[in-house]
């Protein structure tokens, strides 16, 4: 029978937002960070406060200045794959917090009601008109689409065998294009853009899309790699012109025509041909 204690094998259908070995190698990274950055505080605080200070008190600040700032690097160090995860949830963390957050102010400051009324009303608005659906729709596509991208990059480096699976890329903003979407990923050490050849349908199957491009978005950083999502071609849609109704305007007898334009339907044969140049005879 496994253990649900705080301290005892994790139970059946449990979920974690770290593994396990990603924990304890940061664990590990956190501890040698502290020792690093301590040390350098310490002995750089304590050599410039020794000019001020009696020696004693100095090599007692740098120890103390050395501590603190080495244990805020190592707590960085030892919460980053929370972070990670923070980051990655960032959107619908701020989203829901907005909502939440703002129903509650209302139903202080106002009727209980309220906040269920305008929030109808905007979502309402949202979903009804076409124009703010479309919009809604496409956030929400890349929002869809960095997850997407991140469970295929964790396949591929679980795959590859080679790389600490915790060493993931990451994935920094999507926006909306007329064709899908366009998402920035910051490659980490270890990974380049050769290691995603061949894996662009892969991409376009996770993303739910027709196809996937991938290329460089900075000639100065070989890190950072743009990704194109293609759902759609923009270029099949009809576009109304009002050069016909134009055409038609120009057409009629009574319409003014402008001395520098030509009348339309004219016969190439009525048009004279111009004289040739004269050519001017050798001076002697």
């Amino acid at each position: 029978m496994a253990k649900s204690g705080m301290f005892g094998e994790r139970p059946v259908g449990a979920v974690t937002l770290v593994e396990t070995p990603v924990s304890r190698s940061y664990a590990q990274k956190a501890r040698v960070a502290f020792l690093v950055v301590a040390a350098s505080v310490a002995l750089m605080v304590g050599a410039t406060a020794s000019v001020a200070l009696p020696l004693p008190l100095a090599v007692l600040v740098g120890l103390l200045t050395g501590g603190v700032c080495g244990l805020v690097v190592a707590c960085v160090v030892r919460v980053w794959p929370a972070l990670r995860v923070l980051w990655w949830w960032a959107v619908e963390i701020v989203a829901a917090v907005t909502v939440f957050v703002g129903m509650a102010y209302l139903s202080r400051a106002t009727h209980p009601a309220v906040p269920l009324v305008l929030l109808a009303v905007v979502l309402g608005v949202l979903f009804g008109v076409g124009r703010f659906r479309r919009r809604v729709s496409a956030w929400v596509w890349c929002v869809v689409v960095r997850h997407r991208l991140r469970l295929c990059f964790t396949e591929f480096i679980r795959s590859a065998s080679r790389l600490h699976p915790g060493r993931l890329p990451l994935i920094l903003w999507a926006r909306p294009t007329p064709a899908g979407e366009r998402v920035w990923v910051w490659l980490r050490p270890g990974l380049d853009l050769t290691d995603l050849d061949g894996k662009a349908d892969k991409l376009a199957v996770a993303c739910w899309a027709g196809e996937a491009r991938m290329v460089r978005a900075s000639a100065r950083h070989a890190a950072l790699v743009r990704v194109d999502i293609t759902r759609r071609d923009p270029l099949t849609g009809l576009v109304a012109s009002p050069l016909s109704a134009w055409v038609a305007w120009m057409r009629d007898e009574d319409a003014p025509v402008s001395p520098a334009v030509p009348p339309v339907d004219l016969d190439l044969l009525d048009v004279p041909e111009p004289a040739p140049p004269q050519q001017r005879s050798p001076r002697r």
